[in-house]
């Protein structure tokens, strides 16, 4: 994901007024984590980098030049503003090299929205160096919604760690580029839990289950026999309530013949 990348386009701006900073040891580090959410017909992918000692005191001068009036202060407003320019930044860098594919290109798969929330732990004099915490959530479609089959290509932070959640009821055939791994499954979802590569490329095989297949069918059929069975009583009762009312009409009509024929036979006696 471009959150990585995002951020040192942020650093390279700063160096041009502050190189004394990178002069300086690194006593922090940038911890970068990932949750992806993969669906049919699309996937969201959740990011979160905290920031800390160093990089956050030039993270803050970043913020407080870009968004700001240079005064060595990072206020609400210059948070907002320097969140709006790395949004749009990021949505840029997405489309300019994409970091998603589905099978083998990223024609199909479509950036919908991309959210950038910049911590409130930046607020304050830019030489603190206590922690922030950025997050990031990019929407994607498939417009070719993943079938029976699939692969999927992904372009993170190298080292950084992920959580993968594939679409219900697919399972992993093998996967490239993905460290540590771990695998779960919760809810017929399959869980792979690990690190992005030092090539910071993951690329899964996936296929539908055919277990939780006939499963969903088997649960089709019984929800379309069940609509079906409504409908049918539904009839029934109809046709019930019909033969009611004429059942009544007929009482009435002959009741009525009753009286008229005992009234003619009251005249006729009359006579």
């Amino acid at each position: 994901m471009k959150g990585y990348n995002l951020f040192l386009t942020g650093f390279l701006i700063i160096t041009l007024f502050m190189p004394a900073f990178l002069a300086e040891p690194c006593t922090a580090a940038f911890v970068p984590s990932n949750n992806i959410t993969l669906e049919r017909g699309g996937m969201t992918w959740e990011y979160q980098e905290q920031i800390t000692g160093n990089e956050s005191i030039v993270f803050r001068s970043f913020i407080d030049l870009e968004a700001g009036n240079s005064d060595r202060f990072v206020n609400a407003w210059e948070i907002l503003k320097a969140g709006s320019i790395l949004r749009d930044k990021m949505e840029e860098s997405i489309k300019t090299k994409p970091d998603v594919k589905l099978n083998g290109t990223s024609e199909p798969v479509k950036v919908t929205d991309v959210d950038f929330v910049l911590s409130t732990e930046a607020l304050g004099k830019i030489q603190k160096t206590s922690s922030i915490t950025n997050s990031a959530t990019v929407s994607y479609i498939f417009e070719k919604p993943i079938d029976r089959e699939a692969n999927i290509w992904l372009m993170g932070t190298p080292t950084s760690s992920v959580t993968i959640n594939l679409p219900a009821g697919f399972d992993v055939e093998r996967t490239e580029g993905l460290n540590s791994k771990s695998q779960e499954y919760e809810n017929n979802t399959t869980v792979l839990k690990g690190t992005f590569s030092s090539e910071k490329n993951i690329t899964l095989w996936i296929s539908e289950n055919e277990t939780y297949k006939a499963e969903m069918q088997e649960r089709e059929r019984i929800i379309e026999q069940n609509a079906e069975n409504k409908t049918n009583a539904t009839v029934n009762k109809t046709g019930a309530a019909g033969k009611a009312v004429e059942v009544s009409k007929s009482s009435g009509f002959f009741k009525d013949i009753f009286i008229w024929f005992y009234q003619v036979v009251q005249k006729v006696n009359l006579v």
